[in-house]
Order: structure tokens, then sequence, then C-alpha cells
């Protein structure tokens, strides 16, 4: 998460977004590569070996390469948003926790499905784990057991982030003591009721549950000026101290997947599920007004702080369920045109178009332009085109993410934006928001995963369990009723669900499986409980 004012000194760093070495064209100090008609490819050779390359860097950084905080004895990411490389300590800024492990948990999931690493899943956990005990409102509370968004530096309590000065201008950022962000509550619940279904852990489903009913109990009507919840909130009192949020998609999300699991109270989801997504159809998808998402931005009387995050997930939301909205093609296309115009144009020095990849920005108050967000784009944008079967939809989110793996370097260290060292990498733009895109772009797209290897590449339900031998997959998914995408080092002979054979097709329509031998792309879809065993 950035912060426009956090930065004139990036701003004389990011002089432009390109430096040039002994003739030489680089991009956050990787030399640019460019295919024949001079776009560009990714920094890693070969490039059918890009994205998995970056993403396995990406982790093992996060694993095994950040340090002890001196001062708690916990990794960084527990207590800091970013990492000072040259310190080997966390950047002097707030924290992020409810937000970094949402999108944590997202990556998690689709990177142990992707690789059957269950180290990544661990790491969540504690996180996690940490967060329910050390970063949790009081059950009696108006807005009780759920997470704090924001921290302070260091701190081992998540309190919400104290009210900081940054310079003499500018007063009062960040959520201020006691006071939580309602979209987090949202994001995160469906960040711990995706790991109760990957570890059937009783305490995570609680947990999405306590955030489910602290959303609905305190649902209100919406308009242009305030959303069906607050931005930030007393989490004690319910006094609002910023009324709008267009980041509604998350809760949308975690009343969702309740409903259709049964848990809770449903019926009080169902309704404010419904005034939730009555809002955004009527309000953001008609005026675009997606302001207020991150947690160190200023405190604001009116939503004038356009962010690209909520109109890019709420795009992703309608293209994997098209049933919600009669309208989704329409509402899509519309979202990637607005993020295009306005965060993917020229700003400053900061250019939109590089070698034909365009690169986004990630709010007003911060024009940049940066990875873990043109890599979100570059995701929807290849799920826009495999939902419409737009080429040049195709193509053109394939030089954005190839755009985005120039903020990997080589050590795993991802950096927010070009030549942005001075700050560190930031933990949530750098691996949580990193990760998850370049998975769903490859789930959107299986040519763009490694050739000459086995990965499920997407699913509709949760992976709990996989396994990858050379010539052989076999994985479990929460639900019986799931369809997945998968890329093969081999040519599958024989499909089985729960002990009992697929049938091969021609199209994917019902239970069986279907394999393009160009692309060695399987499309499975089943509806037994148990194991699918690919062989």
């Amino acid at each position: 998460m950035q912060l426009a004012t956090r930065l004139t000194a990036l701003a004389c760093i990011l002089a432009a977004s390109v430096s040039l070495a002994r003739g030489q064209e680089k991009l956050n100090r990787h030399p640019v590569r460019l295919d024949s008609s001079g776009k560009l490819l990714s920094w890693v050779t070969p490039q059918k070996q890009a994205y998995d390359k970056v993403l396995r860097l990406a982790w093992e950084f996060l694993l095994t390469k950040v340090a002890d905080d001196p001062k708690t004895g916990l990794k960084v990411y527990y207590t800091s948003c970013c990492y000072n490389l040259a310190k080997n300590q966390g950047t002097a800024w707030p924290h992020n926790p409810a937000g970094l492990y949402a999108m944590l948990a997202d990556s998690a999931a689709a990177w142990y499905a992707y690789s059957g690493d269950t180290r990544v899943v661990e790491l969540e956990k504690k996180l996690l784990d940490y967060q329910l005990k050390h970063g949790t409102t009081p059950a009696g509370w108006l807005w009780g057991g759920v997470p704090y968004a924001s921290a302070d530096h260091g701190a081992k309590e998540y309190r919400g982030a104290y009210e900081f000065q940054y310079d003499k201008k500018n007063l009062g950022r960040g959520d201020g003591y006691g006071v939580i962000e309602p979209d987090m509550v949202g994001e995160l619940g469906f960040g711990y009721l995706k790991f109760y279904k990957l570890t059937g852990e009783a305490r995570y489903r609680d947990a999405a549950i306590s955030c489910a009913n602290a959303l609905a109990r305190n649902v209100r009507p919406g308009d242009e000026q305030k959303s069906p919840w607050p931005f930030r909130v007393y989490a004690e009192t319910g006094h609002i101290r910023e009324e709008y949020s267009a980041n509604t998609i998350g809760a949308i999300k975690l009343f969702d997947e309740l409903i259709r699991l049964r848990l809770g109270a449903v019926d009080q989801y169902r309704t404010a599920r419904a005034a939730a997504w009555k809002w955004l159809l009527e309000t953001p998808l008609k005026n675009n007004v997606w302001a207020c998402y991150f947690e160190d931005v200023g405190i604001s009387d009116k939503p004038s702080n356009f962010n690209q995050y909520s109109p890019m997930e709420t795009a992703r939301y309608l293209l994997d369920h098209p049933e919600a909205d009669p309208e989704w093609r329409a509402h899509a296309a519309a979202l990637l045109a607005f993020v295009e115009r306005t965060f993917g144009v020229d700003s400053g020095q900061f250019r939109g178009l590089q070698w034909g990849a365009r690169a986004i920005s990630e709010q007003l108050a911060y024009m940049p332009k940066m990875g873990s967000h043109t890599s979100r784009y570059a995701s929807v944008l290849a799920r826009w085109g495999e939902a419409a079967q737009d080429a040049a939809a195709v193509e053109a989110a394939f030089h954005s993410l190839n755009w985005a793996t120039y903020m990997c370097w080589e050590s795993g260290a991802v950096w927010d934006a070009p030549d942005s060292e001075q700050e560190g990498p930031w933990f949530s733009d750098g691996y949580g928001d990193y990760v998850r895109h370049f998975l769903y772009a490859m789930g959107a797209q299986p040519q763009w995963a490694p050739e000459g290897e086995n990965h499920i590449l997407r699913s509709t339900s949760l992976v709990t369990k996989v396994s990858y031998a050379p010539n052989r997959v076999a994985y479990s998914t929460f639900d019986a009723e799931s369809a997945e995408v998968l890329r093969l080092a081999f040519s599958p002979s024989k499909d089985t669900s729960g002990g009992a054979a697929l049938a091969r097709k021609d199209r994917p329509d019902g239970p069986g499986w279907t394999f393009d031998p160009n692309l060695k792309a399987l499309r499975v879809r089943h509806a037994r409980a148990g194991e699918v065993v690919v062989e």
C-alpha cells in the first residue's frame, strides 16, 4: 500500500521509470528485453519460464531471507509494512496487517495448488493466528471480533495506527488508534474462510463468521456520500471517521461463501449482501467513484482519492461470477477502461506505455507506475481476454505482466516501483499482492505457465491437497463439484475422480476432461468427493 506524500525523495529517484546504462535501456536495473516488434518481454530467459521463476524468487525471499526484528524477535513482516534491505530491518511507516494477510491468504492457497509447497501454508497460518491473538477487537464492541487494518511501525499489538505527521502540510494520516476499516474486515474475513477450507481448522471458520456478523449488523443504506459500511470507524463505539469506501467486493465474497456453505447467520448475510450489491450497481459502477482503500492515506471529508484496486477486484469478481450480473460484460469492460484512462496514462515523469506495455499507477495520491498494480491489471485483462475471446487483450496483458516481472530482482527482493530501493520492498505490494496475479493470469492463459512441468493453474474450489510426480498429478478439492485448469508435462490417458473414471470429451460441458495436446492444457470437471488423479 502506498502513499503519495511519502515521497518527494522517491519522485526524484523516479525521474524516469527507465534508466540508461552504457546505451542499454534498463528497467529497475534489469536490461530491457524486447520481441521482434519492439514490445516488452520479461527480463527472465527463456520467456516461457518467466512467471514461474519470478514467483519462486519472491517466495524464497519471503520464506528464507527476511530477518527477525531485533526489538520484537518476530519476522519483520509481523511488525512492518516494508523492509529496509540496507539496514536489514523494517521501514518506519505504519503497518497494514489485515490487508497484507488477506492478500497472502490468496497467494499462499493458489501457490500451494500450483506447487505443492506446504511452507507457504504454514507461514500464512502463523500470520492469521497472530492477527487473531494480537489484532482483533474485543467481542463486546459494536465492531467486535474483527481485525484491525493498521498498526504502528514496530508494534507487537495491532490497534490501529496512531495518526502521524509526515510533514507540516499533511496531518492526520492513518486510521487512528482504535479505528478499523470495514472493507478489510471483509477481505480478511474471506481470507480466514479460505484457510478454514484449506486446513479444516475451526478457528478460521469462526473468525470468518465473526467478521460477517459484524458487517451484517452494521450495514446501512448507501448513497453517493456514504457506502454501506464506512471506510474508517471506531470499533468500540461505531463513531465514523470517514464515510465512504467503494471496496465492498471483499464483504460480498465473504457473504457469498458463507451463504453457500450455510455457515453463520445466513438470512442476515443475504440481507446485507443484497444491500451492498445494490449500492455497488447503482453507485460506483455508474459514477466511477472508486475511492478509499489504502490504510496510510489522510482522513478526507469526501471521496476524492480514486484507486485502481477496487475497480479491478470488482471486475475480477464479475468475470469469475457472470451469473451475479446480467451486465457483467459491459461492467467489466467499463472498469478496465476506467483504470486504463485514469491510472494507465502518462502522469508527470511516469509513462503509461513503456515498450508496448501499459503500466499502472496505484491511486491519485501516488502516481508512480507499480508492479503489483500493473500485475493486477494484467491478470484481469488476461481473464477478460479468455472470457470475451479478445486476442488483443491477451497480448496487452502479456506485455503488462512482463513489465511487472522487472520489479523482482534475482535476490527475490520485489520493489513496488522501479528504482525505489530507498524505501525497500513492501510485503503487500511485493509479495501478497504480486504473486497472486501471476497465478491468476496463468489460470486464464495456460500457455504462460512453464512448459514441461505439471501445475494446477486454476480451480473453482479450493485445492486442499496436491501431489506432483513426473507422469501423475493427484489432488483433492474442498467441494466435490469443481473445475480445474492444469498444464502438464505429459499427455494424460486416464483421469479419475473419487475412484471413478472421468470421460474424455471434445468440450468441457459436464463431468469429464478435455486436453489440448499442443498446449498440454488439461481441463477437468468433476462432481465426486475424493481424490482426482491424472496420469
